[in-house]
């Protein structure tokens, strides 16, 4: 992964990190693998009584290593593409720029 942060002052450096922190593919990929752990573990608890109501399917412990399978690739797409620091620091100043026109300091 490079690092595209080299020349941005402390600031902005911040900003990256916060934004990229709370990144949607990192909330719901940690969230698909806390509920594939706990999906998982119900169906390694339960293996006697999940083929009875199902058909004959261990389906507690396929959907929670599905969720495992699918929040770890939340987290690989994330880190082999996350969001450029220039998008980062473009819109923040964007908001800024109308947040001064809205109060009447814009640039003409």
């Amino acid at each position: 992964m490079r690092d595209d942060t080299t020349t941005l002052t402390e600031e902005q450096v911040a900003l990256v990190r916060s934004t990229r922190r709370l990144d949607l593919r990192r909330i719901l990929g940690g969230l698909f693998v806390l509920y594939g752990v706990i999906t998982t573990i119900v169906g390694i608890v339960h293996w006697d009584t999940d083929p009875q109501k199902t058909g004959g399917i261990h389906i507690n412990l396929w959907v929670g290593l599905s969720l495992l399978v699918g929040g770890l690739l939340f987290f690989l797409w994330d880190r082999l593409n996350p969001v450029p620091a220039e998008d980062i620091i473009g819109q923040a100043e964007s908001e800024a720029d109308q947040r001064a026109a809205g109060e009447g300091r814009g640039a003409v």
